[in-house]
């Protein structure tokens, strides 16, 4: 029978597992063993090697499942007058949908920020901070929810989340990502550019989720701050790049969330929905135009 190649820079290759044709290769003249792969002696910061691993598509793991984010300051903090609202609007539509809820710091977010600034503390030590404040939150909502199959999920169990949307639960999640001490630094400032907005949009992203759906208190994108001008006009429709191209002095999302956006592989759009506005959840959820939606 003929002999197999030997691999570039392999001393020898043997069979560790007959059944799975796994080999494990000895580098020549280095004390290092591989297990064959594409990926096997190569740098990881090599760009050819980045571009061999792309895929077109990728494993949707949650395709029917909608992530609904709720603003801690626009939703959250305005108590019972708007959040049991939109409560019951989620539980009226469980039995249609399949609905993740991940809830976002709010006011006590930034009042943290603004004490740890204060002491002068890093951009890290603020992000560590803040998730806090998004699990209480998460806590209350849960309660409000818990009836009605509503369950706190930690990031260490999302794993169960199938488990528990399959049997018609409603799960909530802290959307704060957990960098933590790895906070990226801002070119700016110090405030954590990652934050509830950020960790919202990455999960839809990475679980291939059916819709993106941020609850805030404003309409959607426009084209002035409404509290400032009354007269400020909706953007129905908008892309991540032109909308950073309009350098708008504040958005309703997180400038990180457009710069992500950009880059999508599975969740190429979201949308911003006013949650003080009954029926907009219901409408969003079914794909009705309302609000603005951000696409890549």
């Amino acid at each position: 029978m003929p002999t197999e190649p030997k691999l570039p820079g392999a001393e020898s290759a043997t069979p560790a597992s007959p059944e799975a044709g796994v080999k494990i290769v000895i580098e020549q003249g280095r004390p290092r063993v591989h297990v064959e792969s594409p990926l096997m002696m190569e740098s990881l910061l090599d760009k050819q090697l980045i571009d061999r691993t792309y895929k077109e598509h990728e494993v949707p793991i949650l395709p029917d499942v909608h992530l609904v984010h709720l603003g801690g300051q626009g939703t959250i903090d305005r108590g019972a007058e708007v959040l049991l609202p939109l409560v019951d609007e989620i539980v009226r539509n469980r039995p249609e949908h399949k609905i993740l809820i991940g809830v976002g710091g709010g006011i006590r977010e930034r009042h943290t920020f603004a004490l740890a600034t204060d002491l002068g503390l890093p951009t890290g030590g603020l992000a560590q901070l803040t998730g806090v404040i998004c699990k209480q939150n998460a806590t209350m909502v849960y309660y409000l929810l818990a009836r009605h199959g509503g369950v706190r999920i930690a990031r260490e169990n999302f794993h169960k989340l199938p488990y528990y949307l399959n049997a018609g639960g409603i799960p909530v999640i802290v959307d704060m990502p957990p960098y933590h001490f790895w906070e990226h630094m801002p070119r700016v400032g110090r405030i954590p550019k990652h934050r509830p907005d950020t960790g919202s949009y990455l999960i839809s992203e990475v679980y291939s989720c059916r819709s993106s759906i941020f609850v805030k208190d404003v309409d959607g994108v426009l084209t002035e701050d409404p509290k400032i001008n009354p007269r400020a006009k909706l953007i129905p429709r908008v892309s991540a790049s032109e909308l950073l191209s309009m350098n708008l002095p504040d958005l309703p999302i997180e400038r990180a969330v457009l710069e992500i956006l950009q880059l999508a592989r599975n969740r190429k759009e979201i949308r911003i929905i006013n949650g003080l506005v009954p029926g907009n959840l219901t409408r969003a959820l079914n794909g009705e135009d309302v609000g603005t939606v951000i696409y890549q």
